[in-house]
């Protein structure tokens, strides 16, 4: 598998998805999942490139508190706030997230959302897994930014002038990986579906640009969790991803890796080794960490 090196000749274009000043409206983004981690830093950063943000997450007293931070970090921004929790969803709720941004120039849309926070431990054995952490892992990694996205595509491709941005949030598992077989395969799926999107949008001459982000292991608050796991240049923090992710966005790309330690160590170990020599490192690698049996 070579490693896409072309992804690092290119600037971000990320200002092609603000309104222009002549305008005089500021281009909102939504991003699930936005309280902590990856989610958090993305907003942090679109702010400061001069989007305002709409808040995604769970929990609304922790959404209330980021969005007063936000805002003093950014006097100049808006931010709100909408509490839904992707885990348990309902189609009401999409309805309800649809319904805020409907009257807002929304231009960015980032699926972020996702995890093992469902999970009693991040890795485990697949046969352990209950039916309602089965389907709650599903419902927070597949359903929720699919149905989503489908409501709120109509709003983003309605201007046929302003380009527009999806970035869903992948995962290197998506290839499959021991001790996280659920949500390698919810992975999968999306992964998958963003293809089949890009096709689509990019077939009908679509402004959308469709951009799937292979997010590799990154230190955020569900990985600190792990004692085995520390921060190093494999493992970077929430505001390097962020920055390494909007960084690849505005050249119509359907799928990047964007942090470039994790492509290279993809591209190494994926591209020169068989696939079962793969699997017993990375299952000797996780092992320590995963959820002992219970007998």
């Amino acid at each position: 598998m070579p490693i896409p090196i072309i992804h690092w000749f290119y600037a971000s274009n990320l200002p092609k998805y603000l309104q222009p000043s002549s305008s005089g409206k500021t281009s909102w983004a939504l991003i699930t999942g936005a309280s902590d981690g990856i989610g958090l830093a993305l907003s942090d950063q679109l702010a400061t490139a001069g989007f305002n943000v709409l808040l995604h997450g769970r929990n609304e007293a922790k959404l209330t508190r980021i969005q007063s931070e936000l805002a003093r970090a950014h006097p100049k921004r808006e931010f709100r706030t909408i509490a839904v929790d992707a885990s348990a969803f309902t189609t009401a709720d999409i309805n309800r997230i649809a319904a805020a941004v409907a009257e807002l120039p929304l231009t960015v849309l980032i699926n972020n959302v996702g995890g093992t926070a469902p999970l009693s431990s991040n890795f485990k054995h697949f046969e352990c897994m209950t039916p309602t952490e089965i389907q709650a892992l599903y419902s927070l990694n597949v359903q929720f930014p699919l149905q989503l996205t489908c409501a709120l595509l109509p709003q983003l491709t309605a201007n046929k002038q302003q380009p527009t941005l999806i970035l869903t949030c992948g995962s290197g598992s998506q290839i499959g990986q021991p001790f996280i077989a659920a949500y390698s395969g919810c992975k999968a799926a999306l992964h998958a579906w963003n293809r089949a999107l890009h096709a689509e949008q990019a077939t009908a001459g679509s402004a959308v640009e469709v951009l799937e982000v292979v997010v590799g292991p990154t230190y955020t608050q569900q990985l600190q969790k792990e004692a085995s796991i520390k921060p190093g240049l494999t493992m970077p923090t929430a505001e390097v991803m962020a920055r390494a992710i909007l960084a690849r966005v505005g050249h119509g790309h359907r799928s990047v890796t964007p942090y470039f330690w994790h492509a290279l160590q993809g591209a190494l170990l994926y591209g020169l080794l068989p696939a079962g020599v793969v699997d017993w490192v990375v299952a000797r690698v996780l092992l320590p960490s995963v959820e002992v049996k219970k007998e």
